[in-house]
């Protein structure tokens, strides 16, 4: 039986050819500093998310469009500073919107994309309802992937 958490060869190809022109930079490759849950990097947070919301797209035949979706997934946490460590106890409410002012200032973003990173954390920020295929898929994958780090780390 096919696993469904997996992507194919041909889909794995897919993803890889969106993902990397993101997740090569050496801009956001500087998230790999900074811990996003448990003992994950927000480099590597970004990346499960990015991975997910293709992945949930594909099999769910959700039909949103992959390059946008990889592209805000991946800079949904963009926010560039040690969460922990910062002294804001209101990081989940304040955060997409630095991650989206700095995705803008580094990257060419098209406004779906800036409603996307804005949008993640839906219903936490409650002005900001994700308004596309893709904006669910990233709130989706986020919270999938946030659980399942969250957990591992409290497992391990």
């Amino acid at each position: 039986m096919k696993k469904v958490h997996r992507l194919s060869e041909n889909e794995f190809r897919d993803f890889t050819r969106l993902a990397k022109p993101i997740a090569g930079d050496s801009r956001l490759k500087c998230m790999r500093k900074y811990i996003q849950h448990g003992d994950k990097s927000t480099y590597d947070h970004c990346l499960s998310v990015a991975y997910t919301a293709f992945l949930l797209n594909r099999r769910l035949h959700i039909g949103a469009g992959e390059e946008s979706l990889v592209k805000a997934s991946l800079l949904h946490d963009y926010f560039l500073y040690d969460w922990h460590n910062k002294g804001d106890r209101l990081h989940g409410y304040h955060h997409p919107r630095i991650a989206c002012e700095n995705a803008q200032r580094d990257f060419d973003l098209t406004e779906k994309e800036k409603a996307m990173i804005l949008s993640h954390m839906w219903p936490l920020t409650l002005m900001h309802i994700p308004t596309s295929r893709e904006g669910w898929l990233i709130s989706m994958a986020d919270k999938i992937c946030s659980c399942r780090e969250i957990i591992q780390r409290r497992l391990s």
